[in-house]
């Protein structure tokens, strides 16, 4: 039975269960670790630390953050970031600031192409968390222009559609810069993804890209993944081992999207987490910074 899910979404940013309600839910399926990763907020921390204190879970303080790379966008995940340091905070906040613009632009280009959504309606969606993209699919769904949230992105906001807009993006080496001054340890998130032949996919040249940006503070890369094969996984692992990368994996659960992997539903080894937080372990140690979150339980 698998233990740990390491890329989780809340209601902080664009997840459909609340940092409680997500613990809990983890508890009752059998998780012992779970990273909260909100797309460039880390709002939902403290609460899901509480929970998991409750619930006897493992919470690791986490953040996933967009950056940008020519023709593509790359997410970076930050594990054990302090969640209560200000200089981060204060970059996560003019990204989701950022967001918002986004969102009212999308909402105006779809009106403008006869598929007219409701900016206020966005903004409710996403209630005090990140305004994301999946609420603009929602409210595009709920005005009757697609019927899944799936076909509003291929047919309007995915990142070649009609209404896409781009926002404030850091690159990929600023984001593992913010994330190693927060305390915290940069992993690539979903680094291959397949297209529509089933060919695989990257945003950009592994090869030498992430020699790039393991000089910028990379420690880790995703490998267990929802749709990865044998093929992907062991290609991923093996750019771990050329590179010195930490492993980690998850299903970057929402819990809003048709077909998603329930919380834990993709086998991530417990020895990623434990080596995870060794790590973290260590950098604490060379950079004397102070331990966050709870103790992992074994």
């Amino acid at each position: 039975m698998n233990q740990v899910d390491l890329h989780c979404h809340t209601t902080a940013s664009d997840g459909a269960l609340s940092p409680a309600e997500l613990v809990a839910r983890g508890a009752a399926l059998g998780l012992r670790v779970i990273a909260i990763t909100d797309h460039d907020s880390a709002d939902g921390v403290t609460e899901a630390l509480a929970a998991g204190a409750k619930c006897g879970v493992t919470v690791i303080s986490g953040v996933e953050i967009n950056s940008d790379v020519p023709g593509s966008e790359v997410h970076v995940l930050g594990y054990f970031v302090d969640h209560t340091d200000s200089a981060l905070n204060e970059s996560l906040l003019r990204l989701r600031d950022g967001r918002v613009g986004r969102a009212r632009r999308m909402a105006e280009l779809l009106t403008e192409m006869g598929a007219p959504v409701c900016f206020e309606r966005i903004l409710e969606l996403a209630g005090n968390g990140a305004v994301c993209r999946p609420h603009v699919a929602l409210a595009i769904v709920e005005a009757g222009h697609t019927a899944t949230i799936e076909d509003a992105f291929a047919r309007y906001i995915g990142r070649n559609g009609p209404a896409y807009v781009e926002r404030l993006r850091l690159t990929p080496e600023e984001a593992c810069g913010l994330i190693r001054r927060a305390g915290g340890l940069p992993v690539l998130a979903h680094p291959v993804y397949f297209d529509r032949t089933g060919m695989m996919k990257t945003a950009f040249d592994l090869e030498h890209g992430l020699a790039q940006l393991k000089a910028a503070g990379l420690a880790g890369i995703e490998v267990y993944y929802p749709g990865y094969d044998v093929m992907a996984i062991e290609y991923l692992l093996g750019q771990a081992r050329r590179h010195g990368l930490l492993v980690t994996g998850g299903t970057d659960f929402h819990g809003m999207r048709a077909n998603e992997p329930d919380l834990g539903g993709v086998y991530v080894p417990i020895k990623a987490a434990r080596r995870l937080r060794a790590a973290w372990e260590g950098q604490k140690q060379a950079t004397g910074a102070r331990e966050l979150g709870t103790v992992m339980r074994d």
